[in-house]
């Protein structure tokens, strides 16, 4: 490890807070101790900004995720393979592009010149050299998160052909997750509606490749969508709309198909109020409708192989939008909670 630094450039929080609170200093880079047999360091080039990292920041999933202050945000990365441990066995060598994500909130994450990964924990990716560190930097979480929605909860098939005729409904399109949403559904033979703001639509329908656009600030999307039993999976990116989605999907949505989303119905943190609430929903949602409504809590690493295949190809296009150097965290925070992004934003440290 002799040409990685002994210091490097983090943004770091030490309270939970408004953007205010992130800071960029100089802390100890990670070291490769002795048990770290199965980890690598990465020289990161692009970190991936999530909605989750600023409902971390702000203490909103204090009483689900445990972070240790001074943490480190950031799940999503691309970079170079800065060093292995001697006793690693795997495949990975110094120099090689990889790209990923951390496989939960680590609270030493990539908002960092370095991170530490575990190669059987994490999610560590070859990157394709046709491929930028920026565009990959931002896809571990978003990818995981559209491919679990539409795939594992059984809302569309593997089999392409088995999802022919399939309709997808696709709310908040043009964000990080819903570009992922709209283009998987259509890599799967599905039909694709995808909503977003008028102002999005060419980027929606010409580089995503919806079928059909909705212009979400013309109208209410229940007076847009009134075809019955029209969707087989409504993937809702957005929510935070205290159930109306799920209300329009009692019509729209076929009486066995997939409601599922990556947000709660409801806004603000995870209190125990709300948690309460969403549970009680979850399970009257359960019990009360053949409707079968997925709330997405967990994006598996091991669920990833196809949308690495997918992005190998060159099927699946990774946009990002903006890319802010390391000490410009507070901006890029603030433009990912303000919801008004198309596709990703990524940090350069």
């Amino acid at each position: 490890m002799a040409s990685v630094p002994a210091t490097m450039q983090a943004i770091t929080f030490s309270k939970y807070g408004d953007s205010s609170v992130l800071e960029c200093q100089t802390i100890a880079t990670p070291i490769l101790s002795e048990k770290d047999t199965a980890c690598v360091l990465v020289r990161v080039h692009a970190a991936g900004v999530n909605p989750v990292d600023y409902k971390v920041r702000k203490g909103d999933l204090a009483p689900i995720v445990t972070v240790q202050f001074p943490a480190v945000l950031g799940m999503d990365y691309a970079g170079t393979v800065a060093a292995v441990h001697d006793r690693y066995s795997g495949s990975l060598k110094v120099g090689d592009r990889v790209y990923g994500k951390t496989a939960d909130v680590k609270g030493k994450g990539a908002y960092a010149q370095y991170i530490k990964l575990n190669t059987k924990v994490d999610l560590v990716v070859p990157l394709p050299t046709n491929v930028s560190f920026n565009d990959a930097g931002g896809v571990g979480v978003a990818g995981l998160t559209a491919y679990v929605g539409l795939v594992l909860y059984a809302g569309l098939s593997k089999d392409v052909a088995e999802n022919a005729g399939r309709r997808v409904l696709v709310i908040g399109a043009s964000g990080g997750v819903g570009m992922f949403v709209v283009q998987m559904a259509k890599l799967l033979g599905a039909h694709g509606t995808a909503v977003a703001s008028g102002k999005n639509k060419d980027f929606v329908v010409n580089t995503l490749g919806a079928n059909v656009f909705l212009d979400y600030t013309t109208a209410p999307l229940a007076k847009q969508l009134s075809t019955k039993d029209e969707f087989d999976v409504i993937y809702d990116a957005v929510a935070g709309d205290k159930g109306k989605n799920w209300e329009m999907a009692q019509t729209i949505l076929k009486p066995s198909g997939l409601f599922v989303s990556p947000a709660p119905p409801f806004e603000g943190g995870t209190s125990v109020g709300n948690m309460t609430k969403f549970v009680g929903t979850l399970a009257w949602r359960a019990v009360s409708n053949s409707r079968r409504y997925k709330f997405i809590s967990t994006t598996p690493v091991s669920d990833f192989p196809m949308v690495a295949e997918w992005i190998a190809q060159g099927s699946l296009k990774l946009v990002t939008s903006v890319a802010f150097p390391l000490a410009e965290a507070k901006k890029a925070q603030e433009l990912s909670e303000s919801g008004r992004t198309v596709g990703k934003i990524v940090l350069n440290p």
